[in-house]
């Protein structure tokens, strides 16, 4: 497995328009990705799930999209799975998150920015919110004020790019998990969805959007947060679980190294050996599945068992 690796880099830059992210991103000698308010949900599906963002610098993410759409009073234009798909397959392969906070003057801002100046400290603050209240890990930068070197980012890029590299071979094969690289809490569901047509974890379908409506309902901080399957196996695997699904959780479980496993359903408790094995506190709850099938309206019952778990973190 270890073989297969390629050492990656994905560098995000973000802030509001004008503070320096294109200058800066144009040194870096990586892919370079713009995105803006076009932008599309497939732009960043796509290239993450292939792992075609691997070396390469994001000007601008879907991040941006909070800040942007509050401050100029505008429909945000992806629904919440969507977000959470992006985000989620995203902190997993832990990226450096740069902030840019230099604000232009008056007179050096461009009357062609999308931006209107006097909503410049709105989305600035937008960020910071976003980010806070996610626990997502950022670095702050003003190029007027404390200059960064294209060498300190990337060697800080490297240090981070190392830690994943046993996620790699997980993804490439079809079972990788999604969310934070250093969860409170791992959400371990049952198996790939038919309908998971990029095997990313409750992507899509009724259980995909109880999941999404839970995390929303619940202010679930997303890097507190990850979410994968017992059984490692191709969508529509009916299988049971087996020995080698438990060596590859126990894979996860130690470099993941959460706080609280949770095992959703009656196939994910053959989990519970790994994480019992290695004296981490796990929770079992019912699976969104039985909810669905039955068109049980109970399911806030099991937002309520969340809340409580995510106290425990």
């Amino acid at each position: 497995m270890a073989g297969e690796y390629r050492r990656h880099k994905i560098i995000i830059l973000i802030g509001p328009d004008g503070s320096g992210k294109s200058t800066l991103a144009k040194k870096l000698d990586l892919t370079y990705y713009h995105s803006d308010m076009n932008s599309k949900y497939g732009d960043y599906l796509n290239p993450l799930v292939s792992l075609e963002m691997y070396n390469a610098v994001c000007d601008r993410f879907i991040f941006c999209e909070i800040p942007y759409s509050s401050s100029l009073n505008r429909k945000f234009q992806y629904s919440m799975k969507e977000f959470h798909n992006i985000v989620l397959l995203t902190l997993i392969q832990k990226p450096v998150i740069v902030l840019f906070t230099h604000k232009p003057s008056p007179t050096e801002y461009s009357e062609e920015q999308y931006l209107p100046y006097d909503k410049w400290d709105n989305v600035l603050s937008g960020y910071r919110k976003f980010l806070n209240t996610h626990h997502i890990p950022f670095i702050e930068f003003d190029y007027a004020k404390s200059p960064i070197t294209v060498e300190a980012l990337l060697l800080l890029e490297k240090r981070y790019s190392n830690s994943m590299k046993w996620w790699v071979p997980m993804w490439k094969n079809g079972w990788g998990a999604i969310g934070s690289p250093h969860p409170k809490i791992l959400l371990v569901g049952e198996r790939q969805g038919p309908n998971n047509l990029q095997n990313i974890p409750f992507q899509t379908g009724p259980t995909g959007q109880m999941l999404t409506t839970m995390l929303d309902a619940t202010k679930t901080p997303l890097w507190d947060f990850a979410v994968t399957n017992m059984v490692k196996s191709y969508r529509r695997d009916s299988r049971p679980p087996n020995s080698e699904d438990l060596e590859l959780l126990g894979e996860e479980l130690d470099n993941l190294r959460p706080k609280i496993v949770v095992f959703m359903g009656a196939v994910a408790k053959y989990g519970i050996k790994a994480a019992t094995s290695r004296g981490i506190p796990y929770h079992t709850v019912t699976h969104f599945g039985y909810y669905n099938y039955r068109r049980d309206k109970s399911v806030g019952v099991l937002h309520e068992q969340w809340k409580k778990i995510i106290s425990e973190g």
